[in-house]
């Protein structure tokens, strides 16, 4: 496309769908379509940051070392080898995930592609054979329309699309929201709730798994545990955002 073409196309967007922040609605410059945060809201987002867990990330606030594993991760709590997320889940980033999980808004993929970019420890999420966004339950689906998992991991790797399987797993069964839940519940939810569909195809494969919130882990850990079971040599997890707790 002709440059004058595309800046006079780029014009009539901004004129009829002007650029706000995802976050406070604050109109943005012209031709903003990168990252779509006001600068306010950008300061405010919190990014996950070293130190954390060198396995499931969450943060150590306090900590004056360098990153290490948490009690939880020495006692072999999980079954995946690693878990990192792009921002700490705080009152913005629910703002932002709800509008894109329950609103239908996904204007902010694009935002959310070009951060992880620039996120440096994101980059020892590599080498996987295949990239496996959390599957929702046919019914979820229907209601939702989209799977949000799905989404993420397209434009988080837009470079390795034929490495993503949402078909590997299936949500064989249907399971309350894991938000009204708490600790042992929560695993009961979803004990048994996936399905790896080809087992042969798993075995011995290095697997991401994608979704957009790790809260307590239960829903990214069951699915490594079922892929772990069906043969997967490592798993590893990759979330827009995470609550430290």
């Amino acid at each position: 496309m002709k440059t004058g073409l595309r800046d006079f196309l780029s014009g009539l967007k901004d004129l009829f769908f002007p650029p706000v922040c995802l976050i406070c609605k604050t109109r943005l410059a012209a031709g903003r379509r990168d990252v779509m945060f006001c600068h306010s809201c950008m300061d405010a987002i919190e990014f996950v940051r070293e130190p954390f867990c060198t396995c499931c990330g969450r943060g150590f606030r306090n900590s004056a070392g360098g990153s290490h594993l948490c009690s939880d991760c020495l006692a072999g709590s999980y079954h995946f080898s690693k878990a990192r997320a792009l921002f700490r889940y705080d009152d913005s980033v629910a703002k932002l995930l709800h509008s894109f999980k329950y609103g239908g808004h996904t204007t902010g993929l694009a935002t959310f592609g070009a951060l992880k970019k620039r996120i440096a420890h994101l980059e020892e999420l590599n080498g996987q054979d295949f990239i496996v966004p959390v599957p929702l339950h046919p019914k979820r689906l229907k209601q939702r329309g989209f799977n949000q998992a799905l989404l993420l991991a397209k434009i988080f790797f837009p470079d390795q699309k034929d490495k993503i399987h949402p078909a590997l797993m299936e949500r064989r069964r249907w399971t309350e929201p894991q938000t009204s839940l708490k600790g042992k519940d929560r695993r009961k939810n979803l004990k048994n709730a996936f399905v790896v569909k080809d087992r042969i195809r798993v075995e011995g494969k290095k697997i991401l798994i994608v979704d957009d919130v790790f809260t307590t882990g239960t829903t990214v850990d069951e699915c490594a545990r079922t892929l772990k079971q069906a043969g997967a040599e490592d798993v590893q997890v990759l979330t827009l955002a995470r609550v430290d707790g």
